[in-house]
């Protein structure tokens, strides 16, 4: 019976995430136009630049989708990159469609002046109908564009919707006026809508811009649809490596066969680590008891980073995540103290990387004691897959997953608990 019970726990965890499509019957991607940017030139800078179409995010239950059009280029020292990626149309689950969105990101230099942009565009979205009606909204776009003259940190943010038309039930059309940006609108009890949220942020030797153009809050849930995101960083920092990756709680993510849906879980909490590091400090994020009714319990969990820069082609870096305690199926499947840690050291002409400090205290399945056996695998035969430290070596780094939970009902669906990437990769300046 206990062992019904865990799989039915983790069964209705995978059925109640958010469904975002992923698969050609779905939205087909917009192919890109050939690139006809220069040759990459190296700079004195470290630019970053990424946006998306839509990314939805769970308020009373920590779940998300995951982002839409994603176009993205990670930390880097060269001018000259231009990427592009979209589809065709979007569908958000239980809220309405999206047509077709596009999101391109460059990093340019001209004579003095290096520059990093994200462009985000769609052609419009349709509200599912609501006590109130419909609710249309025209094309809508976003820029975040950072840049330095050769003298000072400049930077530009904007965003842009069409038109609002909110149709009642058999009722004419009736276009509202476009508030305010940072002025939300509401249809009391269903959703929130607010316009134009943007962000600069400017001290010496750092800028960052993001632009969002709507962030669509559905009230009963707190959940957010965050639509139509570009932003743009810029950093001299960047010493002699530049530095990436992350850590996280939990995060999952299950592919639909039947329509190639993705169903993830999002990261949860979750700390990027910076191109530039953090000047030698533990920057961290917190989370306290998470619950997803009736299948997951999360105690205290925490993401952790830190990247520090040192002598001639030096730098170390870590990230560190680690979860208290996780609850499967009404205590079912207890796991206590789960730590994962990545590890890197660069120095000219070596890379030390490794998983040390990952581990796992205790596993209690069915109210018995679990250990995990030398080959790194335990199983709950027809119910789950534990595997143990899975680690994975990256370009300039490494990645572990502390413990990785796989269902063994044949939906492939998958929980990683305890995530940590580390990349520390030498800078082109």
């Amino acid at each position: 019976m206990r062992k019904l019970a865990l799989r039915g726990a983790l069964l209705a965890l995978m059925s109640g995430v958010f469904l975002l499509p992923g698969g050609p019957a779905h939205a087909a991607p917009v192919v890109p136009a050939a690139a006809t940017a220069a040759a990459p030139r190296p700079t004195n800078f470290g630019l970053h630049a990424m946006g998306y179409g839509t990314a939805i995010k769970g308020g009373d239950i920590p779940l998300a989708s995951g982002a839409t059009g994603f176009a993205h280029i990670t930390c880097t020292t060269l001018a000259g990159l231009d990427r592009s990626n979209g589809v065709t149309g979007v569908e958000l689950p239980g809220l309405g469609t999206v047509d077709a969105v596009e999101t391109k990101v460059a990093t340019i230099k001209k004579g003095k002046t290096v520059t990093a942009v994200s462009r985000h565009s769609l052609a419009g979205i349709t509200l599912v109908e609501t006590a109130l009606g419909s609710l249309s909204l025209g094309a809508v776009s976003s820029i975040a564009r950072v840049w330095h003259d050769g003298t000072r940190f400049r930077s530009q943010v904007n965003s842009e919707v069409a038109g609002i038309v909110l149709t009642p039930p058999g009722g004419d059309p009736e276009v509202i006026s476009i508030p305010t940006p940072g002025q939300p609108v509401e249809i009391p009890g269903v959703l929130r809508i607010t316009i134009g949220e943007s962000k600069v942020v400017k001290k010496p030797g750092f800028i960052f811009a993001r632009a969002q153009a709507l962030l669509i809050e559905i009230l009963a849930t707190h959940t957010k649809v965050k639509v139509a995101l570009s932003r743009s960083r810029m950093t001299r920092d960047v010493v002699n490596s530049i530095m990436s990756g992350y850590a996280a709680g939990f995060k999952g993510k299950i592919l639909d066969p039947g329509d190639d849906s993705i169903v993830t879980l999002g990261r949860t909490p979750t700390r990027p680590l910076p191109c530039e590091g953090t000047n030698g400090q533990v920057k961290t994020t917190r989370t306290v008891d998470l619950n997803i009714p009736s299948a997951l319990t999360v105690g205290a969990a925490n993401a952790k980073v830190f990247g520090t820069q040192f002598g001639r082609r030096r730098a170390r870096a870590w990230t560190e995540a680690s979860i208290a305690e996780v609850n499967l199926g009404g205590g079912a499947l207890v796991i206590e103290g789960i730590k994962a840690r990545a590890n890197v050291i660069r120095k000219p002409g070596t890379l030390i990387r490794n998983t040390n400090g990952t581990h796992t205290l205790t596993i209690t399945a069915d109210g018995e004691p679990q250990t995990i056996p030398p080959t790194g695998v335990l199983e709950i035969p027809g119910v789950v897959k534990i595997e143990e430290n899975v680690t994975t070596m990256v370009r300039g780094g490494i990645q572990v997953i502390a413990l990785q939970l796989t269902l063994l009902d044949g939906t492939g669906a998958v929980i990683d608990l305890g995530v940590a990437r580390t990349q520390v990769k030498k800078a082109i300046l």
